[in-house]
């Protein structure tokens, strides 16, 4: 039984999955059948005899077992074994794990709507972030409307996550590209130099749909109908990955849409949309005529005969671009969807699919701030101005603390000014926005502390020599709270240790403030010591394996004289507010005023 492939993909989703089902049953009917016939012909029961073992079958528990045993929280994520799934993590198993196609156990769980993996990663620690090799992050594998989607919603809503953060991550892969190719061409580069697989930028950027990149390559002299060792063009894999702004814009530079693959296949023949296979097959056409009349100018150079055709995107509350797949894939990952649904999720399933998840499950009158970063300005790092002196640096920082820019490069120095409030530029998809394959500073971020540490990291391993930061500054300035953004982001970067260094840097953190830090006029948690951190990295995994922490120059004077306005060590107003009346009574201790250590502007 055969049906055309565009009469299958206009049926509806239900009437398509029952279709399908059935032709699988003709199939696997007529395989038996086939199989019979063959039992009877001379020779096969020893032919069956010699290949027997050939063909093993696996039973669930076996593929949980085997699960088990390596520690691949994939196939738990997968059958939705919520158990298994908590025991690897408990055994220490990577919650972040990428397989060759850069998919985590969050992305499969996500495909396969199976919210108790969902959440029980989300609780281990995952990173919600990570893209895989076409750039989606979890979010976009997720149904909208199902228990999955919502809890990553609300997970990231929690978070200070909002839509348009999200679209700025994954645009960072675009200009991270963007930034590599303008260096390539200002040095000199061959624009369709090849690989060695014949790939050139050209072909990378049609894949994935980098309509900058391919602007910047065409401009400086890239061949259209370059071919690698497949006879790809890069018309081919801009049709083939739905990519429909890119294929207007290859016909529009003339490339030859009748180029074949080695698999005999034009670009119309690949084309994961009818809207691309239509503007193909027009351009076939086209290029026939051109090539019939020489002198003449094809119909694309002239006129744009499909903007009116290409369809304006809906805004998605859950989805930052739409996914071309076939529709075979998505057959496959709604079947998934029913396959691994029990009774409880169904209920799920019930809810009304037009109403927005984050209204239904963020809860209480205050919302979390979003993630609010100044774009990249002018004025980003002082060194660069036409006219350096005391006014028209003053004046510079001023305006940019008015902005709530409170990060300015002055060469390779950054200058930090205490804005004495919470601003929301800490978070953790922060930190996951100025993360960098090179090291080298995105020109679509603005300063910050997340982009000096980042730059650090690749430096400690590319000249192999330690890393340091400097904090100097007046008492109040911001140091210390420098000194955690900047270890923040650093284990951040340590995948594996991060859990347990946070927990433990949490509790030396409460003791160093504790014994050494005071109230001043200034600040109610001031420092009143040097800090040195020291962190300490494997060269061969880049993961963190340890920290130090050396305090020195504690203000040992404090204990018996404040300066006016100020505090002793905050442990002992810790001591007096915590200790019960029998505890005080018992240490011979009265009411703070009582003893003199802790009288205000005493001196002895």
């Amino acid at each position: 039984m055969e049906i055309d492939q565009c009469l299958l993909e206009s049926l509806p989703l239900g009437q398509r999955q029952r279709l399908v089902k059935r032709m699988r049953c003709e199939q696997i009917k007529a395989y038996y059948e086939r199989e019979k016939a063959l039992q009877k012909q001379e020779g096969f029961l020893r032919r069956l005899r010699h290949g027997k073992h050939q063909k093993v079958h696996f039973n669930l528990a076996d593929m949980i077992q085997d699960a088990i045993i390596h520690h691949n929280d994939k196939e738990c994520a997968r059958y939705d074994n919520a158990f298994i799934a908590e025991v690897l993590i408990d055994r220490g198993v990577n919650v972040d794990h990428q397989d060759e196609d850069f998919w985590t156990p969050m992305h499969i769980a996500c495909a396969c709507d199976n919210p108790d993996i969902v959440l029980l990663l989300v609780l281990a620690g995952a990173n919600v972030l990570l893209q895989d090799v076409n750039g989606n992050i979890p979010l976009d594998y997720a149904v909208e409307g199902t228990e999955s989607s919502s809890i990553l919603l609300t997970y990231l809503d929690e978070n200070g996550v909002d839509l348009t953060s999200l679209r700025q991550l994954k645009l960072q892969r675009p200009m991270s590209m963007l930034t590599d190719v303008q260096h390539f061409l200002s040095s000199g580069g061959n624009v369709n130099e090849k690989n060695d697989e014949g790939v050139t930028l050209l072909h990378m950027a049609c894949a994935s749909g980098y309509k900058e990149v391919v602007s910047l390559i065409l401009e400086h002299g890239g061949d259209l109908n370059i071919m690698d060792d497949q006879y790809w063009t890069p018309l081919h894999l801009a049709a083939k990955y739905g990519q429909t702004n890119l294929v207007k814009l290859l016909l529009l530079h003339q490339a030859n849409p009748n180029l074949v693959n080695c698999n005999e296949e034009k670009p119309s023949d690949i084309a994961a949309s009818e809207l691309i296979e239509e503007m193909l097959l027009k351009a076939e056409i086209a290029w026939e005529e051109k090539m019939k009349e020489p002198f003449s100018v094809p119909a694309l150079a002239q006129e744009e005969p499909y903007e009116e055709i290409v369809p304006a995107l809906p805004a998605l509350s859950s989805k930052l671009g739409p996914m071309v797949l076939p529709i075979a894939k998505q057959d496959s990952l709604l079947e998934k969807d029913i396959m691994f649904r029990d009774a409880t999720k169904s209920v799920c399933a019930q809810q009304p699919q037009d109403g927005t998840p984050e209204s239904s499950l963020v809860n209480g009158p205050s919302k979390p701030e979003q993630v609010k970063l100044m774009p990249p300005a002018p004025n980003d790092d002082l060194a660069t101005l036409s006219e350096l002196n005391d006014g028209s640096l003053l004046y510079e920082i001023q305006k940019r603390f008015g902005n709530n820019q409170i990060y300015t490069f002055i060469g390779d120095i950054l200058l930090l000014v205490n804005p004495f409030k919470e601003l929301p530029i800490y978070s953790t998809l922060v930190s996951q926005l100025y993360l960098s394959h090179t090291g080298r500073p995105s020109p679509s971020l603005p300063p910050h502390l997340f982009s000096c540490a980042e730059r650090a990291f690749h430096q400690l391993f590319q000249e192999r020599r330690p890393q340091c930061f400097l904090l100097s500054g007046e008492r109040g300035s911001g140091k210390s709270e420098a000194s955690k953004q900047i270890m923040r982001h650093l284990t951040f970067r340590s995948d594996s240790s991060r859990a347990a260094f946070d927990a433990r840097f949490k509790h030396v953190t409460c003791i160093l403030e504790a014994f050494g830090h005071a109230r001043t006029t200034l600040n109610d948690l001031s420092s009143c010591f040097i800090k040195y951190s020291e962190l300490q990295f494997c060269e061969r995994k880049k993961h963190m394996t340890g920290a130090r922490i050396h305090t020195y120059m504690l203000e040992k004077s404090r204990l018996v004289s404040q300066p006016l306005g100020q505090s002793n060590f905050l442990i002992f107003y810790l001591l007096m507010d915590g200790l019960s009346s029998e505890e005080k009574y018992g240490l011979h201790l009265d009411r703070s005023c009582a003893h003199r250590p802790l009288l205000p502007d005493h001196t002895p």
